[in-house]
């Protein structure tokens, strides 16, 4: 069931990957353009703004999932295993509700924009309702990661086979080390 979850979480990394590496080839040819023929791609700024969109927003949950984002540690790591895995339990959940708070109140957003076609004022005159949805559907996977990582590390705390992730010191040690 959960494996889903993984080849949806890796289909959208590489999205954001692609759309990563659009924004840099549009912002070349733009600035090649505008130099060289004084013709810039039209709406180049706006086109990077919603790319950019797909960049912060779709991998989330795969961040999430390889336990890559930032953790602060400095008062944590002298503490055994289960307490720092306690602690990691709490802010799962504490995560979870937050954020699907935050994707509800972003469907309702992209609910407004899509109702209303709203679109940036521009020469293309590009929608905003499929940016937004995006935003909406990076939270939303992200949520439901957090929701699996809440019940996953709660059966984990209670058998006692949960692992604390490890500090930034020890990945950056066990880096060095191979």
């Amino acid at each position: 069931m959960f494996k889903i979850f993984d080849v949806i979480d890796k289909a959208a990394l590489w999205i954001s990957v692609t759309a990563l590496l659009f924004i840099t080839i549009m912002t070349c040819i733009s600035v090649l353009g505008r130099y060289f023929f004084a013709a810039p791609i039209p709406d180049d700024l706006v086109m990077s703004e919603f790319t950019m969109v797909i960049v912060a927003f779709l991998p989330l949950a795969a961040v999430q999932a390889a336990r890559e984002h930032v953790f602060v540690t400095i008062f944590s790591d002298w503490l055994p295993n289960r307490p720092k895995v306690a602690m990691e339990l709490f802010g799962v959940y504490l995560g979870a509700v937050t954020f699907i708070i935050v994707t509800c109140a972003v469907y309702t957003d992209f609910k407004q924009a899509f109702d209303i076609g709203a679109y940036e004022e521009g020469s293309l005159e590009i929608p905003e309702a499929p940016f937004r949805f995006i935003v909406f559907f990076g939270l939303l996977l992200f949520s439901i990661r957090l929701v699996l990582d809440a019940i996953i590390s709660t059966k984990g705390f209670f058998t006692g086979e949960a692992q604390a992730t490890m500090s930034e010191e020890d990945r950056a040690l066990e880096v060095e080390i191979k």
